[in-house]
């Protein structure tokens, strides 16, 4: 898929590097393993919700929506993280 067809906001430092896992490839005696460190996009909680946001806000700004409502479950990585990436930048979001 395209996904350079589709609008999207930057928030992420992206792509993420793969690190190479030798002891743990060793130890296993298999093949040589490694880690999508995710962890490194630059927001706390990083990886396929930076991803995701990144084409919602887009969508949502090309829209000019005045608002964007996000769900999830109590504790929910997704719904948390919208409003610290794009603080005082419209739409407006809430979190239901």
């Amino acid at each position: 898929m395209d996904l350079d067809r589709f609008p999207r906001v930057r928030l992420g430092h992206l792509p993420t590097p793969l690190e190479h896992l030798p002891n743990l490839s060793r130890e296993l005696g298999g093949p040589q393993i490694w880690i999508k460190r995710d962890d490194c996009t630059g927001l706390a909680t990083g990886g396929n919700k930076t991803r995701k946001l990144e084409f919602l806000m887009a969508e949502a700004q090309e829209l000019n929506a005045d608002v964007v409502l996000t769900c999830g479950a109590t504790q929910s990585n997704h719904a948390r993280r919208p409003n610290p990436i794009m603080p005082g930048k419209p739409p407006r979001l809430r979190l239901v």
